[in-house]
């Protein structure tokens, strides 16, 4: 029984009632109308699809890995992770390169048994529809094994994709 009360004020609540110092008040009383309203606040999410686009940047933040590292290191180029490269679906590359409009992505699990992730039906039509997008759009796109994102081959392929 101990939960019920809690749940009962927060039934009452959502069916408008206001709290005025420790009371409920129906939503129409003079009571509840007196008390100031708090407004929100509203994150300024911009979603374009590109470089200012709140969730790339908050990505490029959030991951500093061994690759993101490497690529600056040996190339000089800023490396993005999971970057949203589209406003239309919520596809995301593994890294971008924005500036040349180059994709790499690593395609993990592949030699898994089973209908995994990206190797069942379903995800193989998504991958593909997400690659013909990044087509469409302009983008080049390497796929590299987990393995691979580390080695100088790989480096290379971005060196050759970037003249």
């Amino acid at each position: 029984m101990k939960g019920w009360g809690t749940a009962l004020i927060k039934d009452v609540k959502s069916r408008g009632y206001v709290e005025v110092n420790g009371v409920l008040y129906p939503p129409n009383s003079e009571e509840a109308l007196s008390k100031p309203m708090k407004q929100k606040k509203r994150s300024k999410n911009i979603k374009t699809g590109w470089i200012d686009d709140s969730r790339n940047i908050k990505n490029k933040e959030k991951y500093k890995d061994p690759f993101i590292q490497l690529v600056k290191q040996e190339l000089g180029i800023e490396v993005w992770p999971e970057f949203y490269f589209s406003t239309e679906r919520l596809f995301r590359i593994d890294y971008a390169i924005p500036e040349y409009k180059i994709a790499i992505e690593q395609e993990g699990g592949i030699f898994m048994k089973g209908n995994s992730g990206h190797s069942s039906g379903t995800g193989i039509a998504r991958d593909m529809e997400k690659n013909n997008l990044l087509v469409e759009t302009g983008w080049r796109l390497i796929r590299r094994q987990p393995s691979e994102m580390l080695t100088i081959e790989t480096l290379n392929i971005i060196k050759k994709a970037l003249l």
